[in-house]
């Protein structure tokens, strides 16, 4: 697949508005919905050209990443640099889904130590801006707090993903190519695994009672073994949670109507 500098130009502009760190004026959540591997996936796809590829892509490398918290502010990846400079790379090698989450998580480790060097720089801007302060130079410290920062992190994420999309373009068929056939098929197990443990991390957060892993498990079977489509499997759950809902509920007023009886019983022996 060939792909243009206009191409990866926009597909480095997506990066840096899917970065944490970026300022741009649609605020926090525009960045934050833009980081999702989804959403990177959709977005690249429509780039260049093959949005189907794309949001495969994207849809597989999401599951990995659903369950990831930050905790403590530390990342274990850079979602922009996961969502989009990783997938178009897949997709100009003609990489599958499974080896294209693979490379997601290599990317996406390198992209969180770029972002603790940008938060280096960025230290260093900050106590300009504080001396700036201390000499009361408004006009100065405007530029070493709102200025310096989003430039060098356009500079980093733009730049790098610009590279990577222009070598990749006519390097990364090549490159996936040579390497042996066992390291792909290596690398196909690992992210066919990946996607499982972002979904059990998730599970793991959400799941109050561990005995409704058992929705989740009924669900699998439908997908795989009875190869349902995803909106027979959801009504198939809202089926089954209305019944769960409607057993629960019934109980609870058999428990009531006992207990409203025993006390009537009690009464009346008194």
């Amino acid at each position: 697949m060939e792909v243009s500098v206009l191409q990866a130009a926009l597909i480095g502009i997506s990066c840096w508005l899917g970065s944490v760190e970026n300022s741009q004026p649609l605020g926090v959540a525009f960045s934050d919905a833009m980081s999702k591997p989804i959403v990177g996936g959709t977005v690249v796809g429509l780039i260049l050209g093959d949005v189907v590829t794309g949001v495969t892509i994207g849809a597989a490398v999401q599951a990995m990443y659903l369950g990831q918290v930050l905790i403590g502010g530390v990342a274990t990846a850079d979602m922009a640099f996961v969502s989009y400079p990783s997938i178009a790379l897949a997709m100009l090698a003609g990489a599958d889904a499974n080896v294209a989450v693979t490379l997601a998580a290599t990317v996406g480790v390198l992209g969180a130590a770029l972002f603790t060097g940008y938060e280096i720089l960025a230290s260093v801007f900050y106590q300009l801006g504080d001396k700036y302060i201390a000499e009361n130079n408004i006009k100065k410290m405007k530029i070493a707090y709102m200025v310096l920062p989003p430039i060098t992190s356009f500079i980093l994420r733009f730049g790098i993903t610009f590279t990577i999309v222009m070598l990749g373009s006519n390097y990364a068929a090549t490159l996936l190519a040579a390497i042996p056939q066992i390291v792909l098929h290596i690398a196909g197990v690992l992210g066919g695994v990946l996607p499982a443990v972002g979904i059990s991390i998730l599970i793991t957060y959400t799941l109050k009672d561990y005995k409704f892993i058992i929705f989740f498990l009924i669900g699998m079977i439908c997908i795989t073994f009875l190869n349902l489509n995803m909106v027979a499997t959801a009504v198939t759950g809202t089926c089954l949670a209305v019944m769960y809902y409607m057993y629960t509920a019934n109980n609870n007023n058999n428990q009531v109507e006992s207990i409203n009886q025993n006390i009537e019983e009690e009464d009346e022996l008194q």
